[in-house]
Order: C-alpha cells, then sequence, then structure tokens
C-alpha cells in the first residue's frame, strides 16, 4: 500500500472514528422535540418536601434540571420494587447527564422518613448517586404534587399495602413544564410506565432529547 492511499484512508476514517464515539456517549436521537403540556398550575412555594438526607427539596430546588418524577412507598408489596428497578437502569444509562435529576416521593410519608428512604436508597444500589433523591413531607402536598402532573397519589385501604399511585413518570423539563413525547398513532404519551421495558428505553430517548435542547436553550441557540 502507497503511502497516499494509507493517508487517505487515514482521513476517511478518523471523522468516522470520532462520530461513532459521539453516538456511543450521547446515544443515537433524531432531530426532534418532545410536546410541551405546560406549566402546572400550583403554587410551588407552598410545597416543601425533605430527601433521603434530610435536606429541605421543593420543585424550584430543581429548576434548571430536567426531572423524571415518580412516586412509590417503601413497604410496597406489588409494583414498586419493578418500578424502581427499570428506573435504576434508567438512571445508570443517563448517569453522566450534568442537568438531571430522577424524584421519587413516597406516598406514605408517616412511614418514610427521611432515615426510610435513605436506607431504601442503599439498598437499591444508588446510595451514593446525588442524581436520585427520595422525597417525603406532608400527604397532601405531595398527593397535590401528584395530581399537578397528572399522577394519581392517594391513601386507599382497599389498595395492596394501603395506598394507591399511578406506575409511571413524567418527565419535567427545566422551567417546570411536563414534556412528553407524540406516539406512533399522533397521540400524546404523557407518562412513561415503569413496569414496560419498551417505554423505558422511550423515556431514555426522550431525556436525551430534552437534554439536547436544554444545550440548545444556554448557548442561547433556541
Amino acid at each position: 500500500m502507497t503511502r497516499k492511499r494509507i493517508l487517505l484512508m487515514g482521513l476517511l476514517i478518523v471523522p468516522v472514528s470520532m462520530y461513532l464515539v459521539s453516538i456511543a456517549i450521547s446515544g443515537v436521537v433524531n432531530f426532534r422535540t418532545l410536546e410541551n403540556l405546560g406549566f402546572p398550575d400550583f403554587d410551588s412555594d407552598s410545597l416543601v418536601f425533605r430527601n433521603e438526607k434530610n435536606i429541605v427539596w421543593s420543585p424550584d430546588s430543581s429548576k434548571g434540571k430536567i426531572i423524571v418524577l415518580s412516586f412509590f412507598f417503601s413497604s410496597c408489596p406489588t409494583i414498586c420494587p419493578a418500578m424502581n428497578f427499570h428506573l435504576k437502569e434508567a438512571h445508570d444509562r443517563l448517569y453522566g447527564f450534568k442537568d438531571l435529576t430522577f424524584i421519587s416521593c413516597t406516598v406514605d410519608p408517616e412511614t418514610d422518613t427521611p432515615v426510610v428512604l435513605n436506607k431504601y436508597k442503599e439498598n437499591l444500589g444508588v446510595g451514593n448517586s446525588n442524581k436520585w433523591q427520595f422525597i417525603t413531607g406532608v400527604s397532601e402536598d405531595l398527593y397535590k404534587l401528584a395530581n399537578s402532573y397528572y399522577l394519581t397519589a392517594l391513601k386507599d385501604s382497599e389498595s395492596p399495602g394501603g395506598y394507591a399511585h399511578s406506575q409511571s413518570a413524567v418527565l419535567i423539563d427545566w422551567e417546570g413544564n411536563l414534556r412528553s413525547r407524540i406516539t406512533d398513532e399522533g397521540n400524546i404519551l404523557g407518562a412513561y410506565d415503569l413496569s414496560e421495558a419498551f417505554l423505558i428505553d422511550q423515556l431514555v430517548d426522550d431525556v436525551r432529547v430534552l437534554v439536547k435542547e436544554h444545550r440548545k436553550v444556554k448557548l442561547g441557540q433556541k
């Protein structure tokens, strides 16, 4: 092989390699945006909670970040373990994104004190993660937060464990707006069912879409 051909091959291979590396890091995302469903109608200043470290958290605490919001309780005998197992998969796949946080709120704050939630977080294998907070507070405030984002959270004696809640997560952008993809049928997905593996993939893909949009906003490109 002549020196000229080697040089030409090098010029072709390097850009392709750089492109493949960039895809491996950020994931393949089509040039699209998510539907903006608007900001929920509640006074965020009136809702104050505490995380597993007993540090005050409110919706405004995570302004400027993309939020994956869900509801659960630590003693849940049915869907919560599978939900958070799948959320952990999404958390691990998206861990490299700086402006992203997972917020999981309990629907049983009487049981789920910060100490209990901290132990739960450790047992889930994310004890050292600064990207996932487990939130407790006053029941009425927690349920108001859920309802504001069209999620279910309530005490229900007929439900397993005594509480009913959505088994889905929602995506909230850096300004507090609810965001969602449009399905192939042209419908707003709204929430991502955490019991469905393919919806976990969609959740991960859509977070990447929002991350790219957020980067453009910060750079003044949008």
